[in-house]
């Protein structure tokens, strides 16, 4: 670049700067000025209110509410100040990151647009920097140069784009720019992949792709599917969109109006900095387990997502898992997610007969009007509800009866007892009359007794029906599998996931109406019945989808194909695309872990290089523990900030965890935490989804272990983790999935 551009780009920086800095220093001095007004408010509530007491009459407490209301309005600046000299700070750092020149279709002049992750406008209303998320940002991010165009409220607005540059300013110096054509330059994105990572997901909107920044602007499909390879930005694909939404909707949406479904716990808090270091606040986050323990209300021993997973890695010997995962197999597919629909759609259809009841003798409702009641007068309410307010119908008129029953006793034991004391009268008379409905009573409630337990069984007991294409054999075995396991107590993953569909179809869901947008990260892991429960319990929501269906960790569940909940969300109004480009991981890594899939599911590589993948053999399991703690001293000392040791299971991790600890700076994930260590972690497979490292250590891939296609996409995903290195131990012989033959052998 020549020097008198470089000349009048470092000017406007220091422009740019300067009206930061303004406006850092006004907001300093009015939040200043704020908290002296907050001390004398303070004040003047302890010297004009005092002490409340009822004595003090109604005109105190009129004071003391006023005095509150000033109180809150200043907190409410002040975080709004707080928020404002935040992003300013960042700017001071970095203002801007690109700049597009812009020619309006009807004008002979251009216009340069600067691109920050905030925008800066002066108190006259001048544009220093133009927000990322802005609609003439898009272009930055979409067109090259010639011919473009962006969308406005108002409408489109075409033109030509004559220049496209980037910049990278580090505490607010501008140490180089270039002008760049079609897409965001190699050169920066490459350095923004070769970084390593501190612990926790870092933004990339100075390298937003055209085909991430589609997903991330989608606003013409209510609902979004994203497939992408390991690595290739879907979450932060995701958190992005979030902070688009929140910048595009900022009068109608605030964090509490979106919700993201997790893969675990910590993943959220490893994802945690994004939406702040964008300027927005984080959303509602939870876990589909979180979920379905909090609204899921059949009692039981519920068994864990992670506990589920644990089992089928851990129990293959286990004289019950052939017919487990034959059940988990039925009920993850779209067939299952098929047959309790269609019964819930017959169940609510169809008439209900009852018995009349009587109370010795005494018809107290006939058969007609009962059915009446339920069919005809309750329709609007949800099916369990229809039989709860039938049952609170027998119940007054058994009330009524009883009450009658009760004066009729009472004369009749003045007649044959003769005088007795009033108050002895009215107890034995109206305990007599109690007796005599309580068969009544049993009767009523044993006919309304219906809930999402009693929906299953019966579902259960005539699944053959509900399942014409499925082995007859097979559904027969999982019917009679699951009702014994229920009968025992013992409420398994996907039973709770069927359950929790009945208790939301039948019998109403939680308002979820203030949720506007659902994200599902990880969407690969989810059933089709679980897709309709997200359906159900947030039927006003546009969802947004993330996922590869290469990186399925639950062995035997599964959603299969994305075509499963297609019926779900309607093709025209739904958004598919496909990220078929890593950029987490070197080309080497990617293309190692290509070949653990086959070569027709090869992912393409950004083309970052490093070290090719080592496959070790060692002789016994205490060599490999040797050989990790010589390899955690090897990535400290290539600067590596984060090293995954991953295994199999939860146990081979704490068996790790515990042989290192004693020499080692290590952590332990194991299910639960709610926070990302830094450093180097030891953590199952199953666990690691989602995450990244700059190494990873795959502590035992031999020996049996992964060894069965169920486990096949496991390993992948354990495998794709590593940015920069991946060392690979096994005993014995070496999972039938790897690259062969082995790299090394010791």
């Amino acid at each position: 670049m020549d020097q008198e551009t470089l000349k009048l780009e470092t000017e406007w920086l220091n422009a740019v700067r300067a009206e930061a800095q303004r406006q850092y220093h006004d907001a300093t001095a009015s939040d200043a000025l704020l908290e002296g007004d907050a001390i004398e408010t303070q004040q003047a509530l302890w010297e004009n209110v005092g002490s409340i007491s009822a004595d003090n009459g109604l005109d105190q407490l009129v004071d003391f509410l006023e005095f509150i209301n000033i109180m809150k309005k200043q907190k409410r600046s002040h975080g709004i100040l707080t928020q404002q000299k935040t992003k300013l700070e960042k700017m001071l750092f970095s203002p801007y990151f690109g700049r597009i020149d812009f020619r309006l279709e009807s004008s002979t002049g251009e216009k340069p647009f600067y691109i920050g992750a905030f925008s800066l406008i002066d108190d006259e209303n001048r544009i220093f920097v133009y927000d990322w998320r802005a609609p003439v940002s898009g272009m930055f991010y979409d067109d090259e140069i010639g011919p473009a165009s962006f969308q406005t409220p108002q409408g489109k607005v075409e033109g030509e784009l004559l220049l496209k540059r980037q910049y990278k300013i580090v505490n607010g110096k501008l140490e180089y720019c270039f002008d760049s054509g079609l897409k965001i330059d190699d050169e920066i994105l490459q350095q923004m992949l070769a970084q390593y990572t501190d612990g926790k997901m870092r933004s990339i909107v100075t390298t937003i792709q055209r085909e991430q920044n589609r997903a991330i602007r989608n606003e013409s499909y209510r609902h979004l599917i994203v497939q992408g390879a390991a690595g290739s930005g879907k979450t932060s694909v995701a958190l992005h969109r979030i902070a688009y939404l929140l910048y595009r909707h900022r009068d109608t949406v605030t964090a509490q109006n979106i919700i993201v479904f997790s893969p675990n716990l910590v993943f959220s808090d490893y994802i945690s900095s994004v939406l702040p270091e964008l300027g927005e606040s984080n959303t509602l986050q939870t876990t589909f387990e979180a979920f379905l323990s909090g609204a899921l209300k059949t009692k039981g021993r519920r068994e864990g997502y992670y506990e589920r997973m644990e089992y089928l890695l851990t129990k293959r010997s286990h004289p019950a898992y052939a017919e487990r995962t034959a059940s988990l197999r039925l009920k993850s597919s779209a067939a299952f997610r098929d047959a309790i629909t269609a019964y819930v759609r017959e169940l609510t259809a169809q008439a209900v007969e009852f018995p009349a009841l009587f109370c010795s003798g005494v018809r107290i409702a006939s058969a007609d009007e009962l059915a009446k009641l339920f069919s005809y007068d309750y329709a609007a309410f949800p099916y369990f509800s229809r039989f709860e307010k039938l049952r609170a119908r027998m119940v007054y008129l058994l009330d009524a009866h009883q009450e009658r029953r009760a004066r009729e006793i009472a004369d009749a034991m003045s007649s044959e007892e003769g005088y007795l004391d009033r108050n002895e009268l009215r107890r034995r008379s109206r305990a007599a009359a109690r007796q005599e409905t309580q068969p009544a009573r049993a009767e009523a409630a044993r006919i309304t007794e219906m809930n999402a337990m009693r929906a299953y069984t019966s579902f259960l007991t005539e699944i053959t029906e509900y399942l014409p294409d499925t082995d007859t054999k097979i559904a027969t075995s999982v019917s009679r599998y699951t009702l014994e396991t229920l009968h025992s107590g013992v409420l398994h993953y996907e039973d709770q996931i069927a359950l929790l569909y009945l208790q939301g179809a039948l019998g109403g869901t939680q308002k979820t109406a203030q949720i506007k947008f659902l994200l599902v990260d990880e969407a690969q892991d989810y059933t089709p019945l679980q897709y309709e429960i997200l359906r159900l319990f947030f039927a006003q929501a546009s969802v947004t989808m993330l996922g590869d269906l290469n990186q399925s960790i639950s062995p035997f569940a599964s959603l299969g194909e994305y075509d499963a909940i297609s019926r779900l969300f309607p093709v025209e109004d739904t958004l598919t695309l496909r990220f078929t480009k890593s950029y987490r991981s070197t080309a080497e890594i990617t293309s190692f872990c290509g070949k653990i899939l086959g070569s027709a599911n090869a992912v393409e590589s950004v083309g970052r290089h490093g070290s090719a993948p080592s496959v070790v053999r060692q002789t016994n399991d205490k060599a490999i523990l040797a050989a990790i703690r010589s390899d955690i001293g090897d990535f400290k000392a290539q600067g590596y900030a984060s090293v995954g040791i991953i295994t199999r299971t939860r146990g081979e991790a704490e068996e790790i965890y515990h042989s290192l600890k004693s020499d080692q700076t290590v952590h332990a994930l194991l299910g639960g935490e709610e926070e990302f260590p830094r450093g180097t972690v030891v953590l199952p497979a199953y666990l690691a989804k989602g995450l990244e490292f700059d190494a990873v250590i795959l502590t035992n891939a031999g020996g049996g272990n992964y060894a069965v296609e169920e486990e096949r996409l496991l390993l992948y995903t354990a495998c794709t983790r590593a940015l920069h290195a991946l060392k690979i131990y096994h005993t014995g012989e070496p999972s039938p999935f790897l690259p062969q033959p082995p790299l090394t052998e010791i």
